[in-house]
């Protein structure tokens, strides 16, 4: 027999105890009531929380609650696919291998494929029932194809996670099944997106599939948004009863892009337009500032685009110090990284965390003589670098503040 406790049984002792003063009849009523919500009612998880980022340059335009920790529900299959387009990327899967179905992958709770064991399914149709339908069978498919088993693939995400520098994030299963352990945050959920735009943007169109044809059936998909909201193009919903409806969105309009997350919602609709709402206010933030930078343009100047994470190599930073008496300050992320795809996701992290001391910085990849790269912030007081630099530090980054002198790259270190 289930043991109930929690916060209102002093209260419904006290409701016991004086029952002959209030009717026992009616004590009884309200007990029993009290008893079956408790009964019905799962411990939650469930926290509205929402963060919007620009995709292009990291930078948080909108947050509530980011950090709060929810559980991911089906977003955790998010962390399966980057795992599975790795093993792609590497030639480790082709999307055409077969893969068998285990007892335990067909013994997976809806929602599914309703696969079986023994049964043989393709590495893409398991990535598009997850896409579309979600499948919890097929995502241990997968799981187990590339870890040997879903525990040791589990083990195999969170160390990925950690690579990542999603730092509130732990996983146990591949799917998003209910686990009272697995937790993540709706800021680590936009990395891990952000991570999968970046690292392998050959597979994301399986992202905005809406359906697909498996075995003369058509499986359609969850994510209403790809129909409803002009510009999304993926990417993932998820709902359990302890975290509430979650949702992670890219949506595209001209050069932008805009990367969601919501979690916690009360209900798929109410969701999606939270979602819209953020989307529509990241989009005309977005144009509001892109009319303001160019209004501050001299109409008569020649025009050269300028990548926001802009890339210099060593000599083109000693000369432009060279030529700059009050050099200033920067912030260095790290140490060197071994591709411009990492400098630069070192930097988007840290612009996620929406340090204050950064949002007039000027972020650049810099090329080192031997091919490594460098992650720095630049344009930098003595003030701001070193505040920034605790700031980040308190966020589990590795960071240290640096002045670059004049005709050389020789830095006295600010904060040990």
């Amino acid at each position: 027999m289930r043991v109930w406790k929690g916060p209102d049984a002093v209260s419904t002792t006290s409701l016991i105890c004086h029952r002959k003063r209030i009717g026992s009849t009616m004590a009884w009523l309200v007990l029993a009531a009290l008893l079956i919500g408790a009964w019905a009612t799962p411990a939650s998880a469930r926290v509205q929380a929402s963060i919007m980022l620009d995709a292009r340059t990291g930078k948080t335009l909108e947050a509530h609650n980011p950090d709060s920790q929810c559980y991911p529900a089906s977003l955790t299959k998010l962390m399966t696919l980057y795992m599975t387009f790795r093993e792609l990327s590497t030639g480790k899967m082709t999307l055409e291998q077969q893969l068998t179905v285990s007892t335990h992958a067909a013994a997976q709770k809806p929602t599914k494929l309703y696969l079986k064991p023994g049964e043989r399914v393709s590495v893409r149709s398991a990535i598009l029932a997850i896409t579309t339908r979600s499948a919890n069978d097929a995502a241990v498919v997968l799981a187990e194809a590339i870890g040997g088993s879903e525990s040791e693939f589990a083990e195999m995400m969170n160390q990925r996670a950690r690579a990542l520098g999603l730092t509130s994030t732990t996983f146990r299963n591949a799917s998003g099944l209910p686990d009272s352990s697995q937790k993540t945050t709706a800021r680590d959920m936009s990395r891990l997106a952000m991570a999968i735009l970046e690292d392998f943007p050959e597979y994301y169109h399986f992202f905005k599939a809406r359906r697909f044809e498996f075995r003369g059936r058509t499986i359609y998909g969850h994510d209403h948004l790809l129909a409803r909201y002009p510009g999304v193009d993926g990417m993932k919903t998820g709902y359990t009863v302890a975290s509430g409806f979650n949702i992670v969105t890219s949506a595209v309009r001209g050069d932008h892009r805009l990367l969601g997350v919501v979690m916690g919602g009360r209900s798929a609709r109410s969701r999606d337009r939270q979602m819209m709402a953020l989307l529509n206010r990241g989009f005309s933030q977005i144009r509001k500032t892109t009319v303001i930078a160019a209004s501050n343009e001299d109409p008569t100047a020649d025009r050269e685009p300028v990548a926001r994470f802009k890339k210099v190599s060593l000599d083109d930073t000693e000369q432009q110090e060279s030529e700059r008496p009050d050099a200033g300050w920067f912030v260095q992320l790290g140490g060197t990284f071994r591709s411009q795809v990492h400098a630069r996701r070192a930097l988007r992290s840290a612009l996620h965390t929406d340090p204050e001391g950064l949002r007039d910085a000027n972020p650049l990849v810099v090329k080192l003589r031997n091919g490594r790269f460098l992650a720095r912030f630049s344009e930098l007081d003595a003030s701001t670098a070193t505040q920034t630099c605790r700031f980040l530090r308190s966020r589990k980054f590795t960071c240290n503040a640096y002045q670059l002198k004049t005709r050389s790259l020789s830095m006295a270190s600010a904060s040990r």
